[in-house]
């Protein structure tokens, strides 16, 4: 509201409401034919007036933008402390003000209504009023309100020429009427104090029983408490951690989905998170496979899984964050800045994945076939040490057995030729996909290039090519200028060629591999001649041949016929160029601009406050215009929204969906739906098209009401608009429906681009679209939108709290908007409290403590009942496997602990033979004395030791249990008993043969060598002998 001095009591019939005040309009603003001084009492912060906040007091002449502003408030004369004020508190207050003429001083002070008029005032300003206020004018109150239902009052006024104006008396002053709800009655004043303090005494005894019964047990969290095996992350934590999954902490796309960058939120670590695409058809088979492999793996050279997460649809795998990027951008990422690898450095690199694939091949307890080494797949840690990961394709299967794979997937140059006729990926197949990557690191170049001559295509005949005509070191990398050790180099050289050779029976083995490595073995003589194939005949031949310039991305090939057609592996909702249908959103598929933000559960929020705007862009551009005439094609849009408002009776602003030349909306104002500004409102240089859905009138933009849907060319003022609703298909009776609603409704827009009719359609969410448009229009978008365009929406309120959301969007270019599923909506969220009725306020409360205190004392019953199997819960039995049983459990799998079922007696406890009761498997409990000191720290060793080891000769542990001061380790149970029953043939146990005795010795001395160097730390095993190497029952060690 705002003091006035006019010239007239005619106001322009055009001045406006809102943030005019009711003074002046758009175009008087500012006009100095308005000659009116005023006061004003502003609360709505408006960009276009400069206004400071949304609550100030400013002196304006002959416009809405002050001359001077401040917060509103005042100066306590006992210590000059400035009090803010709120102006819409509902509290009355006095303001004063004084013009000097003799120093043109303009005066504003204000205070709360019962103290006394402050000395020093709330701000001054000069300004002659001489040129302003005409010789005869008149004074008096002006208010207007916006999408609030608001009263402005003057309770009381006073006013004086050439001295101060009469004093108030409050005493005198009206009542102000009272707003909002009546105050509750005094039943429910009495009883819910007492319901309350019942409900709360009960609850606080249960919890006080709980904690001094968990006190008991409580341990501390200590340094030993290691991560084991990946550990199930919740999707808020890897959300929160990766910024809602936005664009800026991509680190790269796979075949299988995209992995981001993140900091997790509570122990701030830097992890990679792998986003399985929820267009993958294989994007189950391949998160259980790189769960299943790499995340029970453990190996220096493998990149750690440290969890996992399934929300819905949607499949997350979490790494350690591997800093250094992976090994194709040093070897092709001169634009990107990376420094070249240095011989030394890629040496290095080659025998680390070498080793790896060695212990997946051979060492591990089965055999994993990673079926996608490339070097994009190795990762550099901080020390530059190389890291396989991306197990999305492996596949595991037992050693001594056939791996059951029926199809063939990986990468062109990296797909050993066989593949095209067996379908079936062995450990030679890596093999050869290693032969592939030991050439690309040596020479720099890819196993493809599409671009050089016919003897360069295929890398592996090029540089037998070289190495025919006597100039094999020439192969290698030039970047690196020389700067190589020429014995490694041809070493890595003609060992690729050999693990690349076309026929698998030719290949080494990982483990030949790197004994030739470490120069424990030298290689084969080998000359051009003996390795002389073609390798682009050989694979056409074997079916590949319509791939081999094709894309090196992942594909599929089936076993139906010889020459194979790739299977892409995307399902219909795949986003492409010019289609696609999001059920939900990510930070993946919008770019998100001022106040939108995406809720955990896929909902797209463009505003959710008030005094708020926001916009979500798809992220690139589309090609509106076709290439031969230059004309804008047609497409198709498709949408469900909602607008949630906390005063469902009141509008505020609105929303639209628009196609506009650029994403920087920064310059826009609310009341023009965050799409254009006063300034340029209705300009040919927009060159935008947009659908609103307004819920604000509007007399500047001649809007028809306050709830209306209207085609937008340029301009908030419609093309064409119409009062929200559909028409019936049968009887083409027309519904009415309300934009602020809160229910989700369904929106089509359709462009055909030969006959430039523009079609809008409305509906409520789920019904089927109406034969009838709500609007048809004709106009053509040729000449407003440009070639390539932006597409996407936009949303902005007032001053009421409110919600505009999407909650799924479908788009197509010349065909219609694919179809929504509506079962796959997201859930939207309720908006304010819900009414209760004065029976259910006075009841709920005393039923509600009547409830706690019956379900505590169940609750203190069951738990004494409990007691006896009573296990102390450790912070990091949440984090990672092995799994944590219960005492129960192994109490009856042990039959308690009887004698029969003992195996044996160690320095450090017994051990139990047991089967578990549910899984019917039998396991060996190692149950550690009470008596032993040692207890505790043999504990942790082995925790902290086995509980991560991954070897096919070492005895896997299968979980642990802490009850009370007892501590027990579950292992997988060996059948025939320790190596030492067999040397010295106790219990009547058969002599070992010399081959079983060999074959044990090979184990047990592999199991080592993975302790002491394979593995990700160095383990000293203190304790090897006979009565610790176990026989399972294919009588391994």
């Amino acid at each position: 509201m705002a003091f006035v001095v006019a010239p007239s009591r005619n106001f322009p019939s055009a001045a406006l409401p809102g943030q005019f005040l009711g003074l002046t309009d758009i175009q008087n603003n500012g006009n100095v034919s308005n000659h009116f001084f005023a006061v004003e009492l502003d609360t709505i912060q408006n960009k276009e007036f400069n206004d400071l906040n949304a609550n100030h007091a400013g002196a304006n002449v002959n416009g809405l933008k002050s001359l001077e502003s401040f917060y509103a408030g005042y100066y306590a004369d006992e210590d000059g402390k400035f009090h803010h004020l709120s102006l819409i508190s509902r509290e009355a207050m006095q303001v004063w003000i004084d013009y000097d003429d003799k120093v043109a001083r303009i005066t504003v002070t204000m205070a709360p209504l019962k103290v006394a008029r402050p000395i020093k005032p709330l701000f001054t300003t000069t300004y002659n009023l001489t040129s302003v206020v005409t010789d005869v004018a008149y004074i008096g109150f002006s208010s207007a309100t916006g999408t609030i239902n608001s009263r402005h009052y003057v309770l009381g006024w006073s006013f004086s020429m050439n001295g101060p104006a009469p004093a108030i008396d409050i005493a005198r002053l009206p009542k102000l009427p009272r707003m909002g709800p009546k105050p509750r009655s005094k039943v429910l004043d009495i009883v819910m104090p007492i319901a309350t303090a019942a409900f709360v005494l009960t609850v606080g005894t249960a919890v006080f029983l709980l904690i001094r019964r968990h006190l008991k047990y409580a341990e501390l969290r200590e340094d030993w408490e290691v991560e084991f095996g990946p550990h199930r992350f919740s999707y808020k934590d890897l959300f929160y951690a990766t910024e809602g999954f936005k664009d800026k902490h991509l680190l790269g796309i796979g075949g299988f989905g995209r992995v981001y960058k993140g900091i997790l939120p509570v122990s701030k670590l830097e992890v990679a998170v792998k986003r399985v695409s929820h267009d993958s058809k294989q994007g189950m088979k391949e998160f259980i496979a790189e769960v299943v492999s790499i995340g029970h793996n453990q190996h220096r050279n493998l990149v750690r899984v440290l969890g996992y997460c399934r929300r819905r649809g949607e499949l997350f795998l979490v790494y350690e964050y591997m800093p250094n990027g992976s090994v194709d951008k040093y070897l092709y990422g001169k634009q990107e800045g990376k420094p070249i690898l240095s011989w030394a450095n890629r040496w290095h690199i080659i025998k680390g994945i070498a080793s790896c694939l060695l212990y997946l091949h051979e060492e591990w307890e089965k055999v994993v076939i990673h079926r996608g080494i490339k070097p994009s797949n190795v990762l550099l840690d901080s020390d530059m040490n190389g890291r396989l990961g991306d197990f999305g394709l492996a596949r595991l299967y037992d050693h001594d057995n056939d791996p059951q794979t029926t199809h063939v997937v990986g990468t062109i140059g990296y797909l050993a030729p066989e593949l095209g006729h067996t379908s079936k990926a062995t450990p030679l197949t890596d093999v050869f996909a290693f032969g592939m990557f030991l050439l690309e690191v040596t020479c720099g170049q890819r196993p493809i290039n599409e671009t050089s001559q016919d003897s360069q295509c295929m890398l592996v005949d090029w540089v037998l090519e070289r190495w025919s005509s006597g100039l094999l070191p020439e192969t290698v990398d030039s970047m690196l200028e020389g700067n190589y050790n020429i014995d490694e180099a041809c070493l890595a050289l003609k060992l690729g060629l050999l693990c690349s050779h076309a026929f698998s029976n030719a290949r080494p083995t990982m483990r030949q591999v790197m004994h030739y490595l470490d120069g424990d073995t030298q290689l084969p003589e080998m000359t051009p001649t003996d390795m002389r194939f073609h390798m682009m005949a050989i694979m056409q031949n074997e079916g590949f041949e319509d791939y081999i310039t094709g894309s090196t991305s992942t594909v599929v090939f089936l076993r139906s016929t010889v020459r194979k057609n790739i299977e892409e592996t995307f399902s219909d909702f795949a986003a492409r160029d010019d289609q696609f249908v999001y059920h939900g959103f990510t930070g993946v598929n919008l770019t998100l601009d001022g106040n939108a933000l995406v809720t955990p559960d896929g909902l797209l929020e463009l505003t959710n406050d008030t005094v708020n705007l926001g916009h979500a862009f798809y992220p690139t551009p589309l090609s509106f215009h076709q290439q031969l005439n230059d004309t804008v094609q047609s497409f198709s849009i498709s949408f469900v929204f909602a607008i949630l408002s906390v005063h469902p009776d009141i509008s505020a602003d609105g929303m639209a969906f628009f196609v506009a030349p650029t994403k920087n909306l920064s310059n826009t104002w609310a009341q023009y739906i965050g799409l254009l500004s006063s300034g340029n409102d209705g300009n040919a240089s927009n060159h935008m098209f947009a659908v609103e859905l307004d819920t604000t009138q509007n007399d500047e933009f001649k809007d028809i009401d306050n709830n209306h849907v209207g085609i937008n060319i340029n301009s908030l003022t419609s093309l064409q608009a119409h009062h929200t609703g559909y028409y019936e298909d049968k009887s083409s009776f027309f519904n009415n429906l309300t934009l602020i609603s809160g229910k989700a409704m369904q929106v089509w827009a359709d462009y055909d681009g030969e006959t430039t009719k523009i079609d809008v359609t409305l509906a409520p969410a789920g019904a089927a679209k109406p034969v009838r448009p709500l609007l048809s229009s004709t106009y053509n978008l040729s000449v407003i939108l440009k070639e390539k365009s932006y597409i996407g929406f936009s949303a902005t309120t007032g001053a009421i709290s409110t919600r505009h959301c999407v909650l799924v969007w479908s788009f197509a270019m010349n065909r219609p908007a694919p179809a929504i599923d509506i079962s796959k909506l997201p859930k939207l969220p309720r908006v304010g409290s819900k009414p209760r009725s004065k029976v259910l306020e006075i009841t709920l409360p005393i039923a509600t403590a009547t409830f706690v205190l019956t379900v505590g004392l169940v609750i203190v019953l069951l738990v004494y009942r409990r007691l006896r199997y009573k296990e102390v819960k450790e912070d990091w039995e949440v984090d990672f496997g092995p799994h944590r049983f219960s005492f129960k459990d192994l109490f009856h799998a042990t039959r308690g602990f009887r004698k029969k079922n003992l195996l044996g007696v160690g320095g450090f406890g017994k051990v139990y033979k047991g089967v578990l009761p549910k899984s019917k498997v039998e396991v060996a409990v190692k149950r550690v004395s009470h008596e032993s000191r040692q207890g505790m720290k043999e504990f942790i060793a082995e925790v902290v030791s086995i509980g991560r080891l991954r070897h096919r000769s070492i005895v896997p542990l299968l979980g642990y249990c802490r009850q009370q001061g007892e501590l027990l380790l579950v292992y997988d149970y060996m059948s025939n008993g320790s190596l030492n029953k067999y040397l010295y043939c106790e219990d009547a146990q058969p002599s070992l043969s010399w081959e079983r005795r060999f074959h044990i010795i090979k184990g047990v001395a592999s199991g080592l060598f993975y302790l002491h160097e394979k593995w990700e730390k160095v383990i000293i095993h203190r304790d090897i002998k006979p009565s610790n190497i176990l026989i399972d029952n294919e009588m391994n060690g």
